[in-house]
């Protein structure tokens, strides 16, 4: 998943809702208040990551810039049991965090191979330009509708 965006100097976070081939679901969830990846284990499970955008510019046409994922390697991170310890150090809970209840039984979480985005929410506090989804990973070639986005920089 590739988004561009143009950072206007809030906190802003976006959630990709995957789905494993076996049915199981779990929410990627990037937002720029997060300092440290880790695992919120719940129904569904919530893998926080990160992330950095570029400083916003006193400049009101400042540049786009691209936030791009590859959902497919960030399902194993979903067993991780480092991360999911990771949320015990916590005192407070992230602002975009819901509540979980967890039954206590066997937790389910994706793993294996992706089969498909359920969804795709953008808590904007940026301005968003475009969403687009590839299948060949990081390496492959942006498509030329994303592309001709990218060479306009107004």
């Amino acid at each position: 998943i590739h988004l561009q965006v143009r950072n206007m100097g809030r906190e802003w976070a976006f959630d990709v809702g995957v789905v494993d081939r076996s049915g199981q679901e779990g929410v990627v969830r990037c937002s720029t208040f997060q300092k440290q990846p880790k695992l919120e284990l719940g129904v569904p499970p919530h893998l926080l990551l990160p992330l950095s955008c570029p400083p916003s510019s006193s400049r009101p046409l400042t540049s786009w810039s691209t936030n791009s994922l590859n959902l497919p390697s960030l399902l194993p991170h979903f067993s991780s049991a480092a991360l999911a310890r990771a949320d015990e150090d916590d005192e407070e809970p992230s602002p975009f965090s819901p509540a979980y209840k967890y039954n206590g039984g066997k937790m389910q979480v994706p793993s294996g191979t992706l089969s498909h985005v359920s969804y795709v929410k953008v808590y904007a506090t940026c301005r968003l330009r475009i969403i687009c989804f590839s299948e060949g990973g990081p390496q492959q070639r942006l498509s030329w509708e994303f592309q001709s986005h990218a060479a306009d920089n107004a």
